[in-house]
């Protein structure tokens, strides 16, 4: 069960499927290039775009502290869209990634790593019709040093409708679920390790945000001991 806020409304979810959705930006020409920037690291290209990955529900989390077993995992703000009880919600979340796994599957990467959520979320009924002008941004903690690391809008990836008609075709079926709609290019394109993230939602119509920020543990390695 998840417990969110909507208006000062308290919601409780039970989601019974998480969909993390990969190379969802509008600008074809951009992702190809986001794609190729990652064969160049060793990460696998997609068999498909946009790739919509099937994880474990268990794995959602709106804990302050995630635990990771090595160094090399990172966040990437993500909105994050939940359906509950055929209504839908939109918040922000952070795939948090092991990347030495992800040059090995890409899948597996992300199964082994918890993803956090906002306890934060808006009906997307209320926000849908500005979606591109909604802006995100995440920042890297390393050595308590606050980095920016993702920076740009909701019009680059795919509205969310479109989204949602691709996974209705691929035949994921329509119960409760939450849905990562992708992420931004990261700042110098490299990945950032660090001991905590943090990210936001920004509508300037309200201004209002949604924020999201989580510390990293790093698991001690009982075979290096």
């Amino acid at each position: 069960m998840i417990n969110i806020n909507v208006g000062g409304r308290n919601i409780v979810a039970d989601p019974k499927r998480l969909l993390i959705a990969g190379y969802t930006g509008k600008d074809q020409e951009s992702v190809k290039k986001h794609i190729d920037e990652l064969k160049e690291i060793g990460v696998p290209a997609p068999q498909q775009v946009p790739m919509i990955y099937d994880l474990s529900t268990n794995l959602i989390t709106t804990n302050k502290t995630i635990s990771v077993i090595q160094e090399g995992s990172s966040g990437e703000a993500e909105v994050v869209i939940m359906k509950i009880e055929g209504k839908w919600y939109l918040g922000l979340g952070s795939d948090h990634t092991d990347r030495d796994l992800e040059t090995v599957s890409i899948q597996k990467s992300k199964q082994v790593c918890s993803k956090p959520i906002s306890t934060q979320f808006w009906s997307l009924d209320d926000v849908e019709d500005r979606w591109d002008d909604i802006e995100m941004r995440s920042w890297m903690i390393v050595d308590g040093v606050k980095k920016e690391y993702q920076t740009g809008k909701l019009g680059e990836f795919l509205n969310p409708k479109e989204l949602l008609n691709i996974i209705e075709e691929r035949g994921f079926g329509s119960e409760d679920m939450v849905v990562f709609c992708g992420t931004l290019p990261i700042k110098g394109g490299k990945f950032i390790y660090g001991e905590a993230f943090s990210a936001e939602l920004y509508d300037r119509v309200t201004d209002e945000k949604i924020q999201l920020n989580y510390q990293v543990h790093i698991l001690t390695d009982a075979e290096a001991v």
